[in-house]
């Protein structure tokens, strides 16, 4: 006589199906707009089910709908990673290249050459010849700059590791959204609040520069600050001496020179001048309204590829009759000319 019921077999396959899932074991968690698209999806798809065998519901097995439910999550899964895999993405792209630089990634470990529009990824190393300059363009816009002799790695978009050299950080303008990143050095992490910096390690001592916002220097219980004009230098003994420093000045000339390219066809001359004053530091003051005015309607036509900031102004002048402009202190002041 065979005692096996229907009952027991829904018990068994059950159980069998717990069992499958618990060597599955726990998978990785994937960004909350990604589960919130996988749950929307499976919701609707239960609902179809559901809505499907209504009349037939009293025959409907717990185990079958349990199974389908696994599906539908699999196949939203099977959807939705390649997109949660991309989001990882790039830590930056490299926006420009002058001289020799070089990257080495985790997956080899060997150095190769460092081109333009070159991914950069987590783990990811950089190197500059005595030659060579990088400017650095991460998705939320901030830009890192790596001077000649200089070595940094990334640990994510929000931390990377200065070993040796300069670079140069430009969160971008107050308000522009970009996100934190924190410098590491032997002497301390660098963080910014909305700013524009220089930070070097050179000879044993790290040096910190701010032309905007304010960082601050975390060696221990109690931070260290510099606001926009102020300069660092902290010592191996841990002494930190500060002093002030123009935000126009020669420091900040090599980052400018591998800035990347602003591309003027199209644009106004009073976007491209935005760009020239952040560049280099100093204020742009129209000396008159009907100035300001000729800024926002000129259209400008061309191009400055390769040319630093200053004489990229300079160019875009020289075709401009009814403006021009003077450079002082820390001022690029437009006039109307004389007529």
């Amino acid at each position: 006589m065979n005692d096996h019921t229907p009952q027991d077999d829904r018990q068994g396959e059950d159980a069998d199906l717990a069992a499958l899932l618990r060597r599955i074991g726990p998978r990785p968690t994937p960004a909350a707009d990604i589960t919130a698209e996988v749950r929307a999806a499976v919701a609707a798809e239960w609902r179809a089910t559901v809505a499907a065998r209504q009349p037939k519901r009293r025959f409907t097995q717990p185990w079958l709908t349990l199974a389908a439910s696994v599906a539908v999550v699999a196949v939203a899964v099977a959807v939705a990673l390649p997109r949660w895999k991309a989001a990882g993405g790039p830590v930056a792209m490299v926006a420009r290249v002058t001289g020799d630089a070089e990257v080495r990634h985790s997956t080899d470990g060997t150095w190769q050459p460092l081109t333009a529009t070159s991914p950069v990824a987590t783990s990811d190393e950089i190197r500059t010849s005595g030659s060579g300059r990088v400017a650095l363009r991460r998705p939320d816009g901030l830009e890192v700059r790596l001077d000649t002799d200089t070595q940094l790695a990334f640990a994510g978009r929000a931390r990377a590791r200065l070993a040796t050299g300069s670079i140069y950080v430009d969160a971008g303008a107050p308000g522009s959204g970009s996100g934190a990143l924190v410098v590491g050095t032997p002497y301390g992490d660098v963080r910014h609040v909305g700013t524009q910096y220089l930070a070097s390690v050179n000879d044993g001592v790290l040096r910190v520069a701010v032309r905007e916002g304010s960082i601050a220097i975390d060696r221990g219980r109690v931070p260290v600050v510099a606001r926009a004009g102020e300069s660092l230098a902290v010592h191996p003994d841990g002494s930190v001496a500060r002093a002030q420093i123009d935000p126009h000045g020669q420091a900040w000339h090599w980052a400018a020179a591998v800035a990347p390219e602003f591309a003027i066809e199209g644009r106004s001359l009073d976007e491209f001048l935005a760009w020239a004053g952040r560049e280099t530091g100093r204020k742009i003051v129209y000396t008159s309204a009907d100035a300001a005015r000729e800024a926002e309607q000129t259209q400008l036509k061309g191009s400055t590829s390769g040319l630093a900031p200053e004489a990229a102004v300079a160019a875009v002048f020289a075709s401009q009759p009814a403006l021009h402009h003077v450079i002082a202190a820390g001022q690029i002041r437009i006039e109307r000319t004389s007529r």
